[in-house]
């Protein structure tokens, strides 16, 4: 999966496709598939609502097909108090599948951030916990596949939160409180909205740092339809989050273990993320 930040022309350039599509009149082809793995696209909320005007969406999607053989992208309708509209999910999707392209909802769970540092969604708090909710219903309203992008995790430390903790540490305050969140606030009510969505779930490489913000690899990844990997090679030395480029190499295998193909009924690790924020070298 390619993550696009700015528009859907954002991809990089893997692959060279052949003729653009030229007029809405022509008839949709399947596009040429890869032979040993499929590419699919995240979109995050704001371009995904740019491409609710036909112009913008022809002109963005002629030019990201010219690099990329793509069959599928996730729609992000939600991301840091940012929702999309009914008009322009339904509107955007339905231009993707004329053109033979599957269609998955997204979802990011984010609370903005300063100073390049992320911010979470308190869930002691009753506004967070409503806004994520109204989140999920929205996406599995319009979508059979919902992927949680990876800020699906809890950081923050409020007089709420320390009050909740009580005797027990921040790790497994968090985890307790996580799973909890995982079925009230994200799997009841998507299934609820729609009982056939598959709700995924995202990780990302953080490994030292997964049960201190929530991430239960353990039990969460089980209560999910499936999980999907993060590989996230970046600069291990200009970025935030200080990635070691060689980690996503093992992350794939460490994941497949976590959820295997089949257990709990599900399809298990559903691929890799290609996350180009922040990368400098082309062979990464």
């Amino acid at each position: 999966m390619i993550r696009l930040t700015r528009t859907l022309l954002g991809a990089v350039a893997l692959c060279a496709l052949g003729a653009p599509v030229q007029a809405q009149t022509v008839k949709p082809q399947p596009l040429p598939a890869y032979k040993n793995f499929h590419a699919a696209i995240y979109i995050a909320v704001n371009d995904a609502k740019s491409l609710s005007d036909r112009a913008t969406f022809d002109r963005e999607f002629e030019r990201a097909s010219r690099q990329l053989h793509f069959d599928k992208v996730y729609l992000e309708v939600y991301r840091s108090n940012n929702f999309s509209t009914d008009e322009q999910i339904e509107r955007v999707k339905g231009w993707f599948e004329e053109r033979g392209i599957k269609v998955a909802g997204g979802i990011t769970l984010a609370a903005g951030g300063e100073g390049g540092q992320f911010g979470t969604f308190d869930y002691e708090k009753p506004a967070d916990r409503a806004e994520c909710e109204k989140a999920v219903r929205l996406a599995a309203k319009h979508f059979d596949e919902v992927i949680l992008d990876d800020f699906f995790f809890y950081t923050s430390k409020s007089p709420a939160d320390i009050a909740a903790k009580g005797d027990r540490s921040w790790t497994q305050y968090r985890l307790e409180t996580m799973r909890k969140v995982s079925q009230d606030l994200v799997l009841g009510p998507a299934k609820a909205v729609n009982p056939k969505v598959r709700m995924i779930i995202k990780y990302p490489n953080w490994y030292e740092h997964f049960q201190g913000t929530g991430y239960d690899l353990e039990k969460q990844s089980q209560m999910f339809d499936g999980i999907y990997t993060g590989t996230e090679t970046r600069d291990p030395v200009v970025t935030d989050q200080l990635l070691q480029q060689y980690e996503s190499y093992s992350i794939i295998r460490y994941f497949d273990n976590i959820r295997p193909a089949g257990s709990n009924g599900g399809k298990g690790n559903g691929g890799g993320w290609v996350d180009t924020f922040s990368t400098l070298y082309v062979d990464r």
